[in-house]
């Protein structure tokens, strides 16, 4: 089975120069947490789902931004870029709370995204 699927390293280097900060995997260590004001975390692995074609799938790759600091970054810049590395924008979804253990406020924005995969 031959299956194609985009380049993260060349998603991971897309989103640090249009978001402008740091970007994890899911398996980020506190110290990061720790010493980041602001990055990004990124799931590849999301759920696949059939797509219309016979030999078509979609999976989910979800974004998300979290900041101590309030900073802001260009949404729609970080979508269109994405789009170039064969990622798909679906919609947005926005939180607020508090970082556990800590008084600090944060807020996220959670960006999903899915890649069409064709399987030859």
């Amino acid at each position: 089975m031959n299956l194609r699927v985009f380049d993260l390293e060349k998603v991971i280097k897309t989103i640090e120069a249009v978001g402008g900060y740091q970007v994890f995997g899911t398996d980020m260590k506190k110290d990061e947490v720790d010493s980041n004001e602001s990055f990004f975390i990124y799931y590849d692995k999301g759920p696949i789902t059939k797509a219309d074609g016979s030999n078509q799938y979609l999976r989910d790759f979800i974004l998300m931004f979290i900041t101590k600091e309030n900073a802001e970054i260009d949404e729609f810049g970080l979508i269109l870029a994405l789009q170039k590395c064969r990622l798909r924008f679906d919609n947005t979804e926005y939180d607020y709370g508090r970082i556990a253990d800590t008084e600090r406020e944060a807020r996220m924005t959670t960006f999903n995204f899915h890649q069409a995969l064709v399987v030859c």
